[in-house]
């Protein structure tokens, strides 16, 4: 067993799992190299999980659920809560370095998700001593009340673009409920998700609560989503993972949370102020080089001002400097991976087939220092039709599509007309038809003249087939609990059946 933590620095580190023992240093079985997507060096080596390995760790959760952690008073688990956001707030520098050399992503944003990340635990911390129960209707003689009871042990799957606030989001309110959580790591980008877990267990929290697992999806996804000691699962990911977490699900018939992306709209009215709305359009699509399930990727323009919208966006994305997440100068990172890349560069070069104008970027970035990395240009598209793969594909990548609508009736039923429904942005002033747009857009979340503005009360989940269910706020929590009634009959004279025989 080793107590090291993660370190990009050091050379190597064998990671395994963290459990009750610690993490542990698993070289044995099948091992997977975790690269540094900017420079493609090998940084750690992933074991997966075995079948074996993972029963061990669901049984003892379930001991430790069992024996302390759902018997522990609700404030004490609120001041273990806080003190895992301190411990992280102390470690920001340390945790930052981990992320930006295994995911990619610019310092500032792996900053940005830290501090939400200490964010949502302080406002979950506050929240585990009043989270109340229910009572029903006070009939003669009886009382009927609800009691909202934590699973035992939860699952917790993630992508690698928010890993931070992803571990945030899912063990926050999982354990102020009273469960246990049994996460998975990425298996791109799992070194953060260590790092987290072994400050749970310096913060106090009792070893067993915080467990952390890695390996391919493939096979260690349906291992724990299977699990019999597993009661619910909470999945963030694409829709096709999130039908197979739903068909695993069926296994031990366990309730599931999805966030599963989204191909959003930014609908620019008319009277847009475009000095404000297009850099936040823009970076809303480039933030994370991309990857971010809310990027504004279908950008809705008035007819009448597309071709300057066109233009001032193509300028802008030009001077998008790209370069390596450790530069301060640079403004967009890399994406996870050359395979990632190639995919998200088929997709544009499929679009541009299919019709589409490249006004900006369209290829890999590859120049000097970046030619060792999985960097691509940040890219416009004009002319892209409503069936261009542009249109109707994630990518998950630097790539904004940019539409000409003629009326708001036409850009609202052009909004809705997608397979997903996770977040909508509109960028205007006339109150009328903001507030017309925000009654009638199908989508989980409808930011106006705003962008990716999240916020611990705020709850967040799509529609459609960008999932179901909710995180952040009390409705995040109630996720992970069920709901029990009791019905308490108070009299002593009743007439008893079969009572005169």
């Amino acid at each position: 067993m080793s107590t090291a933590a993660p370190n990009p620095a050091r050379t190597r580190p064998a990671l395994g799992y963290i459990s009750a023992d610690g993490i542990e240093d698993r070289p044995d079985g099948h091992v997977m190299p975790v690269e540094n997507p900017a420079t493609g060096e090998t940084i750690a080596e992933l074991h997966e999980v075995t079948a074996d390995e993972l029963d061990g760790i669901v049984t003892r959760a379930q001991q430790v659920y069992e024996s302390t952690w759902r018997r522990t008073a609700p404030e004490v688990r609120g001041r273990l809560l806080a003190a895992w956001a301190d411990a992280i707030a102390a470690h920001r520098d340390q945790l930052s370095d981990i992320e930006v050399a295994d995911v990619g992503h610019l310092r500032r944003e792996t900053i940005g998700d830290l501090d939400s990340c200490v964010r949502i635990l302080r406002y979950y911390a506050g929240l585990a001593d009043k989270l109340e129960g229910q009572t029903y209707a006070q009939l003669p003689g009886r009382l009927s009340y609800g009691v909202d009871e934590p699973f035992g042990v939860v699952a917790g799957i993630s992508p690698y673009n928010g890993n931070a606030n992803s571990i945030a989001l899912k063990a926050g309110p999982a354990l102020v409920a009273g469960n246990c959580i049994v996460i998975k790591a990425p298996e791109v980008a799992p070194l953060l998700n260590y790092r987290l877990a072994e400050l749970a267990l310096d913060a106090g929290i009792p070893a067993g609560v915080v467990n952390v697992v890695s390996g391919r999806g493939s096979v260690v996804g349906p291992l724990l989503t299977e699990h019999p000691g597993i009661g619910m699962i909470a999945f963030t990911g694409g829709p096709d993972s999130g039908r197979a977490v739903i068909n695993q699900s069926a296994a031990n018939i366990v309730p599931v949370f999805l966030e599963l992306g989204g191909k959003s709209p930014a609908i620019l009215l008319p009277d847009a102020d475009l000095r404000t709305a297009i850099p936040s359009v823009l970076h809303s699509n480039f933030a994370k080089s991309g990857q971010s399930c809310v990027a504004g990727s279908r950008i809705l323009v008035p007819a009448s001002k597309y071709e300057q919208v066109c233009d001032e966006l193509a300028a802008l994305a030009k001077k998008i400097r790209v370069g390596l997440p450790t530069r301060e100068s640079s403004q967009m990172g890399t994406l996870i991976t050359r395979q990632h890349r190639d995919h998200v560069d088929d997709l544009v070069q499929r679009a541009v087939a299919s019709g589409a104008t490249c006004l900006a970027g369209g290829a890999p970035a590859e120049d000097g220092e970046l030619a060792q990395g999985a960097f691509y240009q940040p890219t416009v598209l004009a002319n892209v039709t409503d069936d261009n793969p542009a249109a109707t594909t994630e990518a998950f990548g630097p790539m904004a599509s940019v539409l000409s609508y003629e009326d708001v009736d036409e850009a609202l039923a052009r909004a809705n007309a997608t397979q997903f429904g996770l977040s909508t942005q509109v960028w205007g002033n006339d109150a009328q038809t903001i507030q017309y747009l925000a009654q009638n857009l199908v989508a989980g979340t409808v930011w106006i003249n705003t962008y990716r503005s999240f916020h611990p009360t705020v709850p967040f989940g799509g529609m459609k087939q960008s999932g179901f269910g909710k995180e952040n706020g009390f409705a995040s929590v109630a996720m992970y609990t069920r709901r029990k009634a009791v019905v308490w009959d108070l009299t002593t004279d009743r007439a008893l059946p079969y009572g005169d025989q």
